[in-house]
């Protein structure tokens, strides 16, 4: 699997297709990918969210449609995505600074590059192995990522009231959303314990199951605050470099080898587990 080629060919599809359908399933089609991991591997590899890639390419081809043609304001909003040339004035003013007649005029026509990654990209220690699969108990939890601490109270609290005291394994996390691409208030995760093999489901936790599986790992040393660049690690480098699919079936997750309660913010150990699909025989 070449991610980069996946990846500009959605770059291709947005600029020959401006005036059509371009949300993140059409996308997501189009790069041959499930709209579960599309979207933070296009967002790691490309340096900028779909919608801003959208946006960027339909006023960069404005631009040159006002300097270059003498086309009416409203073709050039249809042409490219726009519902009517009011909302693609504001729209091109607030880009460029500018409004589109002033642009006609100067026969010049601005562009929105990229923006620059100036930053340090972090490394991670990355491995594939075999995941033996577990299952869990796990606590719903909507609402902003990092307030998932809420869900892990009522969790153990729920564990220990079962009598499951010094019998509960890892813990472990799914994210269910692209925090990028879905409102803080609406993102959907469930704070998860393994449990070990025989102890009953305790009442009023939902099941988690991971089934074996090859798994690809990141681990990231550290405070959990670090943990969104260990993600974007994983889609933007680890997962594209190993040329493997993820799996359609599996959600990937966090496990915490450790815990803050008896370690250090910077000693802390945190897996960020993407399962894979099964490679197909030639």
């Amino acid at each position: 699997m070449d991610y980069r080629k996946r990846m500009e060919r959605v770059e291709r599809h947005i600029l020959a297709h401006l005036d059509e359908d371009l949300s993140l399933d059409a996308l997501a089609d189009v790069a041959a990918f499930s709209r579960f991991h599309f979207h933070r591997v296009y967002t790691r590899m490309m340096g900028e969210t779909v919608a801003e890639t959208v946006r960027r390419t339909r006023l960069n081809r404005a631009a040159v449609l006002l300097a270059t043609t003498g086309q009416p304001l409203e073709n050039v909003a249809t042409i490219c995505g726009y519902p009517n040339g009011q909302s693609f004035a504001r729209a091109y003013r607030a880009a460029f600074g500018e409004t589109p007649s002033h642009t006609r005029r100067s026969r010049v026509a601005p562009v929105l590059l990229l923006p620059e990654n100036n930053g340090e990209i972090p490394m991670y220690d990355v491995d594939m192995r075999q995941e033996p699969g577990f299952r869990g108990a796990a606590v719903a939890h909507s609402g902003p990522y990092q307030e998932i601490g809420g869900a892990y109270e009522v969790l153990i609290k729920r564990c220990l009231d079962a009598g499951l005291g010094g019998r509960l394994g890892l813990l472990v996390a799914w994210f269910w959303d692209d925090p990028t691409a879905v409102p803080a208030e609406e993102l959907r995760s469930h704070a998860g314990v393994i449990l070990p093999d025989g102890v009953p489901l305790p009442d009023g936790l939902d099941p988690a199951e991971v089934e074996p599986c090859e798994v690809l790992v990141v681990t990231h040393k550290g405070p959990y605050t670090g943990l969104p660049e260990a993600w974007g690690f994983m889609y933007g480098k680890a997962l594209p470099d190993s040329g493997r699919a993820p799996a359609e079936d599996e959600a990937p997750f966090e496990r915490y080898l450790n815990s803050p309660m008896d370690t250090a913010p910077e000693q802390l150990l945190t897996e960020v587990v993407m399962p894979l699909a099964q490679e197909k025989s030639s």
